[in-house]
């Protein structure tokens, strides 16, 4: 297997316009393992970090922020620990030894303070806790004059069982994400708004909502009656 991982990062070559080019850093999305070895390489690092704090014995507050520190893939998402900056690379932190190598792994801050977006979610901070709403890149200024073609028009040329199937997959990820019952209802009225402009019947796009609240019965602690309601235009 290392073998073939050695091979693998060494010919990786890409198409861009009429050129075949050799990328000498990073992995090109598309292939098969990166998502994989991107986890491994990273962890590698953070697992190293955490034994050295567990070895140091000296400073339990940052091995218990550590442990509310989450990545995906390459992005990590960090509550609560105002001083991480301080143990981020190698050559830095008080046990003379941060998490990454800076060389090839420079961490950049997206975003900061009591609300930031992490990946498909707006996480806001509040003295009751965390709250989430959904985060959609499409709507920022800086992609606002670039064209997309978001979900399927009604005469697209796939079933009407995968064309109507958005609303399902999209109900329980909104029902996921959303902290509160009005943030879920303010996404499925976008949903169906947007449906509907894509010319999708809007009686058979509330019936199948209203199909899925009544098979969840209960959601924030309430019938979901009076949230079907709220969703009727």
């Amino acid at each position: 297997m290392i073998s073939w991982l050695d091979f693998l990062l060494a010919n990786l070559f890409l198409c861009f316009g009429h050129g075949v080019y050799r990328q000498c850093i990073g992995i090109p999305m598309g292939t098969n393992c990166p998502v994989y070895l991107a986890n491994f390489y990273l962890f590698t690092y953070e697992f190293d970090f955490i034994k050295c704090l567990l070895k140091s014995n000296t400073c339990p507050v940052v091995l218990h922020r550590s442990s509310t520190v989450h990545r995906f893939v390459d992005d990590p998402f960090v509550p609560d620990f105002p001083d991480v900056e301080n143990f981020m690379y190698l050559d830095q932190g008080t046990f003379g030894s941060g998490i990454c190598p800076k060389t090839s792994c420079e961490l950049n801050c997206m975003s900061e303070g009591f609300s930031c977006n992490f990946l498909d979610l707006a996480v806001r901070q509040s003295p009751q806790g965390f709250s989430c709403d959904i985060f959609d890149k499409h709507s920022q200024p800086e992609y606002a004059g670039i064209e997309m073609i978001r979900m399927s028009h009604v005469h697209s040329n796939i079933s009407m069982t995968a064309k109507l199937g958005v609303i399902n997959s999209q109900f329980y990820r909104f029902l996921r994400l959303c902290s509160c019952k009005k943030v879920l209802v303010f996404q499925m009225v976008s949903l169906i708004v947007f449906r509907k402009e894509k010319g999708y019947n809007l009686k058979i796009l509330l019936k199948r909502t209203r199909g899925l609240l009544i098979k969840e019965k209960f959601i924030f602690g309430i019938s979901t009656f009076g949230t079907f309601k709220m969703i009727l235009p």
